[in-house]
C-alpha cells in the first residue's frame, strides 16, 4: 500500500514539473512569435476619427468706378452751304487750340443728315496741313503750305479763307485777328465779296468775311445807339 501512494505521489510531481516555467538560472529573451502572440491576445482598441466640415473664406470683391470724365468745350466749324458760309456744331476736348479747331476743320463736314448739301473749300491736311501760332496781341499767324491756293477753285479760293478766318475767331478765345504767311513771308489772300486780296501785312478780322455768312449778321440802328446783333463780338 504504501509503495503504490508513493508511486502515486511521483506521478503527480512529475506532471506538476512538465507544467510549470523551467527555471535554468539564465536570462532568455523574448522572441518574436511569441510578442505576436502576446499582440494577439491583447484586447483590440478601435479609434473613431471625427472631420469637421470645412468652412469655406468669405471673399468680398469690390469694384472700383474708373470712369474718367473728359472736360469739353463745343466749337464752331464753318462750311459751305449753296453759295454761302454755315457754322456748324463740333465738340473738342479742352482746352481748345487753334491747331486743335483747324485739324477739325480740315476733316471735312459732319456726317449724317447735318452734313447733306454741306462742302468744304479747305484741302484735307493730307493735302495741305494748315498750322497756327498765337501772339500776346491777340494774333493769329496762318501758315499756308505752298501748293494750297493750287488745289482749290479759284471760285471758292474766297470761301475757303473765309471758313479758317469765321472758325478760328468764331472758337478760340484770345484770338481777334489773323495773319496768313508762306514759309514766314507775308501772304496775300481773297477778301470780303469783291475778291480782291490784301496785301498780307494787315491782320483780317471777322468783319472782313461776315458778308459770307449765311444768313449775314444783322446791323440794326437807332437814333441814340448802335446796336451790332451777332452771335460773336468782333
Amino acid at each position: 500500500m504504501l509503495k503504490r501512494l508513493s508511486a502515486i505521489t511521483l506521478l503527480l510531481i512529475g506532471v506538476v514539473a512538465a507544467c510549470g516555467i523551467p527555471d535554468h538560472g539564465e536570462v532568455s529573451s523574448i522572441q518574436g512569435k511569441d510578442l505576436r502572440n502576446l499582440g494577439d491576445s491583447l484586447p483590440s482598441t478601435s479609434t473613431s476619427t471625427t472631420t469637421l466640415p470645412t468652412v469655406e473664406p468669405t471673399t468680398t470683391t469690390t469694384i472700383l468706378d474708373t470712369a474718367t470724365t473728359i472736360a469739353s468745350e463745343d466749337v464752331t466749324l464753318y462750311f459751305i452751304s449753296g453759295t454761302q458760309l454755315k457754322g456748324y456744331p463740333r465738340t473738342l476736348a479742352k482746352p481748345v487750340s487753334i491747331n486743335q479747331v483747324l485739324r477739325a476743320l480740315q476733316e471735312g463736314p459732319p456726317s449724317g443728315d447735318l452734313g447733306v448739301g454741306i462742302r468744304s473749300a479747305v484741302p484735307t491736311k493730307e493735302k495741305a496741313l494748315i498750322t497756327a501760332t498765337e501772339d500776346d496781341s491777340g494774333v493769329a499767324t496762318i501758315e499756308l503750305p505752298p501748293g494750297f491756293f493750287e488745289q482749290i477753285p479759284q471760285e471758292d479760293q474766297l470761301q475757303a479763307i473765309g471758313q479758317i478766318v469765321l472758325t478760328v475767331l468764331d472758337d478760340v478765345g484770345g484770338v481777334g485777328q489773323v495773319l496768313f504767311v508762306r514759309n514766314g513771308s507775308s501772304l496775300p489772300v481773297p477778301r470780303g465779296p469783291s475778291g480782291g486780296l490784301t496785301d498780307g501785312t494787315e491782320p483780317l478780322a471777322r468783319r472782313d468775311y461776315k458778308d459770307l455768312l449765311n444768313p449775314p449778321v444783322p446791323t440794326t440802328t437807332t437814333s441814340s445807339t448802335t446796336t451790332t446783333v451777332a452771335t460773336t463780338t468782333v
